[in-house]
């Protein structure tokens, strides 16, 4: 099999956007998915330990990019254990592989927190231990990313998931929303993926540097409008939003707090976002829009 510079080990939503990345800077690629589709590579990590996994199926690359969750560190050690032997039965000379491997920002809970930011196992969950374990053992990159959106990932229509007035008034406590566009994942990994340098192993927070605000998103939404003339009809979260009346809610990132500060990221590397989110106006990453 012959071998490729990237490997991406599940091409769901963030691989579709590196797939075309990679694609269009010529950059030799292969990506599996669960079943093939697409012209990728049908494999899949089995959920039993003792079900070996057929690596074989599976290119050597330089650079493997890990793209769905991990349960823990064992997971993380079947995964990448089992890559690196196959890659030196390939290739008894191959060189030190560069792991990336996408994480979460759930773990993350300090104000601002920072690529320096230890995250809360307790929050984040094995995970977070999978991420811990690539980074102490096989010297890799965790990108944790933060509110992935694009396509038919659209904030708006995230009101969906406040599907009672008691699941919205825990958010007013605190609407801050963080996000990153497919896309300008996709060019975070390319740039970790290209880096020629010498890069120390270790977490990078990446968001669009930018904080929203999630009421500003979703109040247009009568279903949502309806829950917020509910609430405030009590005196604490009038008291909260400083406001009686929907309509004189202030929405907007001066509304919020900034939780996220990615900007380690992009100085690194050199490079910026270029996809905000605008309520109500199309993607920007969207060519045909």
């Amino acid at each position: 099999m012959q071998s490729v510079r990237v490997l991406v080990l599940g091409q769901g939503f963030v691989g579709e956007y590196l797939a075309s990345l990679l694609r269009m800077h010529s950059v030799s690629y292969a990506a599996t998915t669960t079943d093939g589709r697409n012209g990728t590579i049908a494999w899949r990590l089995p959920a039993d330990a003792n079900t070996p996994a057929d690596f074989s199926l599976l290119p050597v690359a330089s650079t493997v990019v890990v793209t769905f969750p991990l349960p823990g560190c064992p997971a993380a050690r079947r995964l990448l254990d089992g890559y690196i032997d196959h890659a030196q039965r390939v290739c008894a000379d191959h060189p030190r592989l560069r792991w990336i491997y996408l994480g979460s920002s759930r773990g993350f809970k300090e104000v601002p927190s920072t690529r320096f930011t230890k995250p809360d196992v307790s929050a984040g969950g094995p995970r977070v231990e999978a991420e811990e374990c690539v980074i102490a053992e096989y010297a890799g990159h965790v990108l944790n990313l933060v509110g992935l959106w694009g396509g038919a990932r659209q904030p708006e229509s995230w009101a969906r998931f406040y599907t009672s007035p008691e699941r919205l008034r825990s958010r007013l406590n605190d609407r801050s929303l963080h996000l990153i566009h497919g896309a300008d994942s996709a060019r975070a990994i390319y740039a970790v993926a290209m880096c020629t340098a010498e890069l120390p192993a270790g977490r990078w927070l990446v968001s669009d540097e930018r904080v929203y605000d999630t009421l500003q998103n979703i109040i247009g939404d009568p279903r949502i409008r309806r829950f917020l003339v509910e609430l405030l009809q009590e005196a604490e979260v009038q008291e909260l939003l400083g406001v009686e009346c929907v309509d004189d809610i202030r929405l907007g990132a001066s509304e919020v707090t900034k939780r996220i500060d990615s900007s380690h990221f992009w100085r690194q590397f050199g490079i910026q976002p270029l996809y905000p989110f605008v309520c109500g106006q199309p993607d920007p990453a969207d060519r045909t829009a």
